[in-house]
């Protein structure tokens, strides 16, 4: 599959299958990692413009932007490299040591050295907080890439076979923190930064030397999150996989001394994590193969590896660099006597195999300088520091994700282990209502035959102890046939939410959506955040019932779907904000319908500095949501997202009357709380009966359906004075047990109970 995507912040126009098979195994100080044989595809670190231009590397961009706010760190970075013996800013070319026979090049590998790694999962409860078997996969990958060990590396070009090593650098998540309590290396955040901006310092708001924080000097810090932005609110045109600061960019133990790397590109659905492999090799003080221009397969580039004990080394010839390809590797347009490394990892070429002897060198000799305090991650003491050495195995605390929350009938959930605090060696599942209904596998795979709302239990094990968890409510299972088959208006007046048709997701820990019964549009009631009590960047949702659009809009494509929203800012500034999604697969995916920000949604002019509770109608307004794209669905569902403001610019916001039929206007013809509308007993055993009051004369039609909107009976059909009725439905003969609808019109309006009978 062809898309755009950039990698180290370029774009590119492919995702290249590699050849990486059946990984090796690799075992570190801690239990052994078992790497899945997959035949992993390359995300390749390249460009692309029209036919195959290329944009600046992320790297580049974001350390030019660094310079510019701090002219000084230029000639200090400048200066560091050289005290690194580093990339030269002469043409060196013409006495490179380019022989791979070189005594200099052919020393014995240096001794097995481990690097203590934390990965940060920045995240708001989606996809991108992936379980800890995704980070445990991709750490055994790059320790294989680092070693030399995949496979692959027997299909190197003879040419390069020689020149190609193993760096002997092992990546091993630490088991202490910063604070001398215990870790597995895997740290989540409910952070809003998981949608990064490269210009945004202050989201590094976990790294540095700051009481509490993974000091850079200590640790190796990966953040991952979902994407990654460019600083001018879009990517540049593709997806920014990752991209890093190279030593002595930024003073030493600053917060941004990290890697950041976008999470759908860490060995997920088969992509290849050699990725964030050449992400280290920047952190590590390597350069592109094709120099910084960052225009491979445009001019000549050589990444000037410097000198080892004065002697020029550059065992990666000049290259003009491939993008997305993997061509023959001779001639070498750049250098005639040499041949073109295409297979070096830090190309971006689709076939990334190797390091060669002069990069290891490279790599090896930034971790004995103080420069980015680089020195300090493989010393003795820090690995005893950071629990790398001698590792300290603490008791599990369970957590669990899922890659899916709602799901239709029959649809395979999978589950996977993101226990903190130590690493699980064996895992128990508990799951009500599902097949299989417990499991011993890491990432178990779960189907549900019945729709409901399902919890989890899992229990974490060691050698140190047991750890359990409950999450309730935690499946949503819905019918593959959706539960309003009508024109539906809910002004939460006779209903409480949550219920088994509406739900709320309150996982953030925040006031969360509540329905409250003092203020409504219409009636009493509405549906709530008690936002100015909540968290900055909190992200609240409520989900409404599947609707079978189709169904509602009949022979006359009328339907709509409209609702009621009252807010006001706390300041002028706040910037809060109100989408609406549809979802047609029980709420696998969603798309956006309808969104609104800051004074946009505001329903009142002017900040409000108290607790916002509208007053009045003129504070309400009647919002207006696109389904055009859905009318010939049967099974849409729809989510309400709120995303609260800044720290002290957070206020309250009220939703009610959500209208979703073919008469968008007629609520306005009469209140709903006006009609005392009851239907009891519900659950009932066969026989139902349907109250309801009119104020003047009107043409009432009720109806009981079932779940596709088929008639079962008709109680009433014809013009009623005012007055008190009472109905019922399976007096001459009981109803069968099963979900079905009291639907009621009232002059054209429609207001529709869900009955059940047992």
């Amino acid at each position: 599959m062809i898309k755009s995507i950039l990698i180290c912040g370029i774009v590119l126009s492919g995702v290249i299958t590699g050849t990486a098979q059946n990984a090796a195994k690799v075992k570190i100080n801690t239990p052994a990692v078992k790497l899945k044989n997959q035949k992993f595809n390359h995300v390749i670190d390249g460009g692309h413009s029209h036919s195959h231009g290329v944009i600046p590397c992320a790297t580049d961009q974001a350390t030019e932007r660094y310079f510019q706010l701090h002219p000084e760190a230029r000639a200090q970075y400048e200066a560091a490299q050289k005290a690194m013996g580093s990339w030269s800013n002469e043409d060196i070319s013409s006495n490179k040591t380019t022989n791979p026979n070189n005594s200099v090049l052919t020393a014995s590998p240096a001794p097995l050295d481990t690097i203590p790694v934390v990965f940060h999962i920045l995240h708001q409860n989606g996809a991108e907080n992936v379980g800890n078997q995704v980070i445990y996969d991709a750490l055994a990958q790059l320790n294989i890439d680092f070693r030399k060990l995949d496979p692959d590396t027997a299909t190197i070009e003879p040419h390069f076979q020689a020149r190609a090593t193993s760096s002997n650098l092992v990546f091993q998540l630490a088991t202490i923190d910063p604070l001398g309590n215990c870790t597995n290396g895997i740290i989540r955040h409910f952070d809003a930064n998981t949608i990064w901006d490269q210009t945004n310092f202050a989201a590094y708001a976990y790294s540095g030397t700051a009481s509490g924080r993974w000091d850079p000097r200590k640790y190796l810090n990966i953040y991952l999150v979902k994407s990654i932005t460019d600083g001018s609110g879009g990517t540049g045109g593709g997806i920014i996989v990752g991209y890093t600061y190279t030593p002595g960019t930024l003073g030493s133990g600053s917060a941004a001394d990290a890697i950041v790397y976008n999470v759908g590109w860490l060995g997920v659905s088969n992509k290849d994590v050699r990725s964030l492999a050449h992400e280290i090799g920047h952190w590590l003080n390597l350069k592109h193969t094709f120099g910084n221009t960052n225009n491979p397969g445009v001019s000549c580039g050589d990444d000037n590896l410097g000198t080892i004990a004065g002697q020029p080394i550059d065992d990666t010839p000049k290259t003009l660099g491939f993008f997305s390809s993997c061509p023959p590797q001779t001639p070498n347009a750049c250098d005639t006597s040499n041949w073109a490394n295409v297979e070096n990892i830090m190309d971006y070429s689709s076939c990334p195999k190797m390091f060669t002897f002069g990069q290891v060198r490279r790599m090896r000799q930034t971790l004995l300088t103080a420069t980015s305090g680089r020195n300090n991650l493989v010393t003795a003491a820090n690995k005893v520091a950071t629990g790398i050495r001698n590792p300290q195995v603490c008791f599990p605390v369970a957590d669990f994700t899922s890659d899916k929350r709602f799901v239709c009938v029959g649809t395979v959930v999978t589950f996977e282990d993101s226990t903190t605090n130590s690493m699980t060696t064996s895992f128990a599942w508990d799951f009500p209502g599902g097949n299989p209904s417990t499991s011993t596998a890491a990432n178990p795979a779960v189907t549900y035959a019945t729709p409901g709302v399902y919890p989890v239990t899992y229990t974490a094990t060691n050698s140190a102890g047991s750890h359990s968890i409950s999450k309730t409510g935690f499946i949503t299972v819905s019918s593959n046939v959706a539960a309003v088959q009508t024109g539906f208006i809910e002004g939460f007046e006779s209903i409480t939410v949550p219920n088994a048709d509406w739900s709320v997701d309150n996982s953030n820990g925040g006031p969360g959506w509540e329905q409250t019964n003092t203020v409504g549009s219409t009636g009493t009631n509405s549906m709530k955040i008690d936002n100015f009590n909540n968290t900055a960047t909190s992200v609240e949702t409520f989900y409404t019932p599947a609707y079978n659009l189709a169904a509602i809009n009949g022979a006359t494509p009328t339907v709509s779907f409209t609702f009621k929203v009252a807010h006001q800012r706390r300041t002028t500034t706040a910037s809060e904000k109100l989408q609406v999604f549809s979802s047609t697969n029980c709420g696998q995916t969603w798309t956006q319908r309808y969104n609104k920000t800051g004074s946009s949604l505001a329903t009142v002019a002017g900040a409000n500095a108290s607790s916002f509770v509208p007053s009045g109608s003129s504070q309400w307004r009647t919002e207006t949501v696109t389904i055009a794209a859905l009318v010939a669905q049967t099974n849409v569902m729809f989510k309400f997202v709120f995303t609260s403001g800044a720290a002290g610019a957070t206020n309250n916001i009220y939703i009610d009357d959500i209208n979703i039929s073919n008469s968008p206007n007629s609520l306005n013809t009469i209140a709903e709380s006006q009609l005392n509308l009851n239907v009891f007993p519900n659950p009932s055993n066969g026989n139902v009966h349907v109250a309801f009051e009119l104020k003047e004369k009107q043409a009432v039609k009720l109806e009981l359906v079932d779940m596709l909107g088929r008639t079962i009976e008709t109680a009433v059909n014809s013009s009623l004075p005012n007055g008190s009725y009472e109905y019922s439905f399976g007096s001459a003969q009981k109803l069968s047990s099963g979900i079905y609808f009291s639907k009621l019109s009232v002059d054209g309006k429609v207001y529709t109970r869900k009955v059940i009978v047992e």
